[in-house]
């Protein structure tokens, strides 16, 4: 009963070539050609991960809608047999992980996934992540319509524009089938409800949740839009939040905190104001129409879906395998991904169910409708994040309530290892977010406690805080709460007060974490590698800058280092949207000069400054105490320019003079040798050539054959310009672009 071996998502061309020129960008790295900074920049938006351990990687494989065919879950398997630890983990947004890579294997990973039409781009970084749908979508009784379909169209839509993977923050959308929300559309970026008008299929649409600290529930932005109208919507709010969320701090950088800082009112006519736009510039005729991407499930009474639970969703590559197997021998060969972490086998006739469970029975998979899974993330098991150990306070938990017989529903616990929500404890019913407190001098694993989360369509309720109590009092809380095989909300109250008493004496215990043989600490920890891009790596060196700058004026005599230094960092903070990573002090002087001095960006008068810091640093000038309010305006006007950049890495400012005059610009034609620069580089350095020549005038770009004759004729042309001439010269060509605007 196999499905055809095809992918259910079209990976585009520009993500195969990124997959493709990764493999050099580790080359690189590994031989010291990049900082830690630059490569993870790079890598992150990759959806490659440094785990907890130094020098190991976590992959994140996108599944849009959580469909993942059988041959490529057997791919998933063998790639975390062969390259990690042979355990595939699926997170609550449906991705696939694969855990304990070395980098110099990671390319190795995701060619291997390519070959099978999968992609781990935008599965980390400040990019469109996987775009989620209800598990159940096509086989619920109760959908409205199925959405996977408009689940993967809008990935498709999204991920072949470049933009989509350089915004503020990262972007989360996803596609409910009916009110219920099973897919979260309620508490997520972006949230699509399937309903019926007229006997057309459409959505209503909210907009501005999301978890992680300080979660929030989305407002409603549309009480009802067509089918088609989704494309315009999701680039509306994507417009939006690329062009008013805030890069200079990614811990208020998501579009939650945007909805907060203009309003519901304001927010909801922005939204509209870009979705008009869109509309009046004809995007809607350019979309094509939703394809039927056959999801090979149907809602059919002589049909079943058959769930399998996965502890703290981890299946072993083996098992996962074999799951691949029986789902085509017994079904149609697609497997669901759920927010839960557990996975579905679809369409399953009935006569063949006795089977599949006998098989499945055979290999120890779990497939009891009722069983205590609780949804975990990976804690400081492995993540940078991570206080506490999430995972294995789970697997405490369902031993205490095993051993007493207690079964909870699946979607009544979660758990989160620090405040990142990543186990969704902000929506559950009891959920659990893990912190250290400081106890008699001593740090101590705890977990605050919270309950009534739910979703639903205009109902979503953000679970309440009743209190704090030690990690390993937990287990002995919630099982003390049960009544009669359901939870006591009263008891449960009463027994936070009762554990949380933290002025009392605490045995040794208290003080090691679950699964842990030392006492608590938070070693390891560092900062989270979620939000990581470009501007993360200009914002190491504007903070380095304001830091010395700031240290300078308190002590002007004493000042020199201090003040040499806020000009290097301030000098070298933008030159990487340029394409440029000098490492020689005098080399960033000298590019900053070129594209940031002469092009008017700041003060002409910089360069003097910059001629003074080299002259003080070869000892040809005594002191620079009294550039000190030079440096200092520098260092504004530079943090100025960063927080104007866009999607584009473009500034929205204007600059402070006219560019400085360059005879080669006034040029008929100005040619530029990009020979031997690999893509994507190649079209960065040469879209910076033709800002330097007038509209109306001609670049001419030398390039290898293969890629860059391919991709930079086709960047400039959707870019607007125009190609005038691509001429093979034998050992390379020759590209002609018309600068149009």
């Amino acid at each position: 009963m196999a499905i055809k071996q095809e992918p259910i998502l079209r990976i585009p061309e520009n993500i195969v070539n990124d997959t493709l020129q990764y493999r050099t960008k580790v080359q690189e790295f590994v031989k010291g050609d990049h900082t830690e900074v630059a490569f993870r920049a790079y890598r992150v938006p990759m959806g490659i991960y440094e785990q907890r351990t130094a020098g190991r990687y976590m992959v994140r494989i996108r599944i849009a809608a959580g469909l993942l065919p059988a041959f490529q879950a057997r791919r998933i398997a063998e790639l975390s047999k062969k390259f990690g630890n042979g355990i595939i983990h699926i997170t609550t947004r449906q991705d696939a992980q694969i855990h304990n890579v070395d980098i110099e294997k990671t390319p190795d990973v995701l060619e291997g996934l390519l070959g099978v039409g999968l992609s781990s781009r935008g599965g980390g970084g400040n990019t469109v992540r996987n775009i989620s749908a209800c598990p159940y979508a096509g086989v619920c009784q109760n959908e409205n319509f199925n959405v996977a379909p408009y689940a993967i169209a809008t990935t498709e839509y999204l991920i072949q524009n470049r933009n989509s993977f350089n915004l503020p923050r990262k972007y989360k959308i996803a596609f409910s089938g009916c009110s219920q929300d099973c897919a979260l559309a309620s508490v997520t970026d972006l949230g699509f409800f399937a309903h019926k008008k007229n006997g057309r299929n459409g959505f209503s649409v909210y907009a501005g949740g999301g978890l992680g600290s300080n979660p929030a529930v989305a407002i409603k932005i549309e009480d009802f839009i067509d089918a088609n109208d989704i494309f315009i919507t999701a680039e509306a709010v994507r417009q939006l939040f690329d062009q008013y969320g805030d890069r200079s701090n990614k811990h208020r950088a998501r579009l939650r905190y945007v909805l907060k800082r203009l309003g519901d009112e304001q927010f909801v006519d922005l939204y509209k104001s870009y979705r008009d736009k869109l509309r009046r510039e004809g995007l809607d005729g350019q979309i094509p129409p939703i394809r039927d991407i056959d999801t090979y499930t149907e809602k059919n009474l002589e049909f079943a879906c058959v769930k399998i639970n996965l502890r703290l969703g981890d299946v072993s590559a083996d098992k996962l395998i074999k799951i691949a197997d029986i789902s085509e021998k017994y079904a149609q060969g697609l497997i669901t991904t759920t927010q839960s972490q557990d996975i579905l086998i679809g369409s399953v006739p009935k006569g063949n169910l006795e089977k599949l469970h006998s098989e499945l029975d055979g290999l120890g998979i779990n497939t009891a409708k009722k069983s205590n899974n609780i949804v975990a993330c990976t804690g400081a098991e492995t993540c940078k994040l991570g206080l506490c150990l999430s995972r294995k306070l789970a697997e405490a938990i369902v031993n205490k309530f095993d051993a007493k017989g207690i079964c909870a529903d699946d979607n009544t616990i979660k758990i989160s290892g620090c405040s990142n929500s990543c186990g969704h404890h902000s929506i559950a019913g009891i959920g659990l977010q893990g912190l250290a407190k400081r106890v008699s001098g001593r740090l101590m694993p705890c977990y605050d406690i919270f309950i009534g989360g739910r979703t639903a369509e205009g109902q979503a309720k953000l679970a309440e805080k009743i209190g704090t109590a030690p990690a390993k009092s937990i287990p002995d809380i919630l099982a003390g709460a049960f009544e009669n095989g359901t939870i006591s909300f009263e008891k449960l109250k009463n027994l936070t007060v009762k554990y949380g008493d933290f002025s009392a004496e605490f045995p040794e215990e208290y003080f090691y974490d679950y699964g842990s043989n030392e006492p608590f600490t938070l070693a390891g920890r560092g900062p989270g590698e979620c939000g990581a891009g470009v501007l993360d790596i200009v914002s190491v060196d504007i903070n380095q800058a304001k830091d010395a700058i700031k240290t300078a004026v308190k002590n002007p005599k004493d000042s020199d280092d201090n003040i040499y230094k806020a000009l290097l960092s301030s000098a070298r903070a933008l030159l990487i949207i340029f394409g440029q990573e000098p490492k020689k002090d005098r080399e960033i002087f000298s590019a900053f000069t070129e594209y940031l001095v002469k092009p008017g960006w700041v003060d002409a008068k910089t360069g003097e400054l910059l001629n003074a810091a080299i002259d003080w640093k070869i000892g040809d000038l005594g002191s620079l105490e009294k550039f000190i309010p030079q440096a200092e305006k520098l260092v504004k006007r530079i943090e100025e320019l960063y927080l104007s950049l866009d999607s584009n890495l473009k500034f929205k400012i204007e600059p402070v003079a006219a560019a400085a005059e360059n005879k080669d610009v006034v040029q008929q034609i100005r040619t530029v040798d990009l020979r031997g620069v690999a893509c994507p580089l190649n079209f960065v350095k040469a879209k910076l050539e033709l800002e330097k020549i007038q509209t109306g005038q001609i670049l001419e770009i030398m390039l290898d054959g293969g890629e860059p004759v391919r991709n930079v004729p086709d960047s400039f042309a959707e870019q607007g310009q125009e190609i005038v001439e691509i001429k093979n010269l034998g050992n390379h060509f020759s590209l002609k672009v018309l600068r149009k605007k």
